[in-house]
């Protein structure tokens, strides 16, 4: 059913040309092509499909050597459309249902204030101080009406539009990645069991990561493990709607933020079975779970032939925690002792232990001031992450000790030079 919007003409004009180039791309591309996104990008509408063909090369096919995007590469990345209207998906209700919450009509006032919100005039140039500032007082407006704001809020929520403000010249200054998530931002400020209801429901329709990620964040923190049943039921038809191919462009990074963020033995689970389709992903995420509870996981990759590609990779992120989990250095320590770690695994540990530290999610500042920053785009899976150096913690010397123990329980000559490349450049860093 066709919903009315509340957008100016100059947004409908502007979504019009989106969504007809949306249809051109969703129609034109191959199956199985991935398109290039902006590595780690925020907000609902960085999800979306880019304006622009993926740079060539990023990456071999087989992805079996992760090579860093040149700075050409990094240049030529597209920018995230302006208007975005996501694909729905039909809202399930699963685990605990939803609030028994009374449909009820916006009022006149509440919708004017959304439609102050959406009306955004881009014809006069970018975004001047002034205009964010009354945005941002008619968003807090729209917040100080409580639980009366939020049928307005659920209303527009339904119409299943976006604005991605990055693709705003001026749009860094209201303060809020996208019009979407600065909405559910208010739901989360409102709070009441009238904003929980209509996140619930965005969270069994939408079909954007980064808005899950959003939406399982902050019902998390104000109903802790309440509603996780339902992020898992989304993250698991959203990764599968990916694996078909029904998502082209989207980045799914965000949804393994949050199983790591989870980290409960569902998450864990989940993990690993995702780990065939989305090998960074979903090893990048086993190695980020509070208490290490990841680590028998990654063994359990190490340890066997079929895992593949992933072996290696497993093998470099063990040795990454190895300085704050001890669990991961024994692990590492087995492996060797017992000759089963092979030659061109002893690479990978070196770099784990001293060398790039690879991270799942947004690199931290601005990409030109972050010294040996890389970005890393994965063709399979849309996957993008980050690498920096190793730095000089309290983690060194335990590093070292790691390294001390490596040595001496291997005489592999692969393993000895890439563990004695490992202990000099730990020790240049004390």
């Amino acid at each position: 059913m066709q919903r009315q919007s509340s957008f100016s003409k100059p947004i409908l004009a502007v979504a019009g040309l989106a969504v007809l180039a949306i249809v051109v791309a969703w129609f034109g591309a191959k199956p199985g092509r991935d398109q290039t996104r902006l590595p780690g990008a925020n907000g609902s509408a960085a999800d979306a499909p880019a304006s622009a063909a993926t740079p060539p090369n990023q990456s071999s096919p087989d992805d079996s050597e992760l090579r860093p995007q040149s700075e050409a590469e990094r240049a030529k990345l597209s920018k995230p459309l302006l208007s975005v209207q996501p694909i729905s998906r039909a809202a399930k209700p699963a685990g605990t249902p939803p609030p028994a919450i009374a449909r009820t009509e916006p009022s006149a006032y509440t919708r004017q204030l959304v439609a102050g919100l959406t009306n955004l005039d881009f014809n006069r140039g970018p975004i001047t101080k002034e205009q964010a500032e009354q945005w941002k007082q008619g968003l807090q407006t729209l917040v100080s009406q409580g639980a009366g704001g939020v049928p307005a809020i659920r209303e527009f929520l339904e119409q299943n539009q976006e604005l991605n403000f990055s693709a705003i010249g001026g749009g860094e200054q209201l303060g809020q990645s996208s019009l979407r998530s600065a909405m559910i931002n208010a739901l989360a400020q409102i709070g009441g069991q009238e904003a929980t209801g209509v996140m619930l429901q965005t969270l069994q329709s939408t079909t954007l990561p980064s808005e899950i990620a959003q939406l399982a964040q902050v019902l998390e923190q104000q109903t802790p493990g309440q509603y996780r049943q339902e992020t898992m039921t989304a993250i698991e038809e959203i990764l599968g709607m990916a694996g078909k191919g029904q998502l082209e462009g989207y980045d799914v990074g965000p949804l393994f933020k949050v199983l790591q963020n989870y980290g409960d033995p569902g998450s864990v689970s989940a993990l690993e079975q995702l780990a065939p389709e989305w090998r960074y992903y979903a090893t990048l995420s086993l190695a980020g779970l509070q208490g290490a509870a990841g680590v028998p996981g990654l063994v359990r990759d190490v340890q066997d032939p079929a895992a593949a590609g992933r072996r290696d990779f497993a093998y470099q992120m063990l040795a990454q925690i190895a300085g704050q989990s001890p669990d991961a250095g024994a692990a590492l320590l087995e492996q060797a002792r017992a000759n089963q770690i092979p030659d061109n695994a002893w690479k990978k540990i070196a770099t784990g232990l001293a060398g790039d530290q690879y991270q799942l999610g947004t690199p931290p500042g601005d990409f030109t001031t972050l010294p040996g920053l890389k970005t890393y785009h994965i063709q399979n899976g849309n996957q993008n992450f980050y690498s920096l150096p190793v730095a000089a913690d309290a983690q060194t010397e335990q590093r070292l000790a790691l390294v001390n123990q490596l040595l001496s329980g291997t005489s592999n000559p692969a393993a000895v030079a890439a563990l004695q490349w490992a202990r000099e450049t730990l020790t240049a860093k004390k």
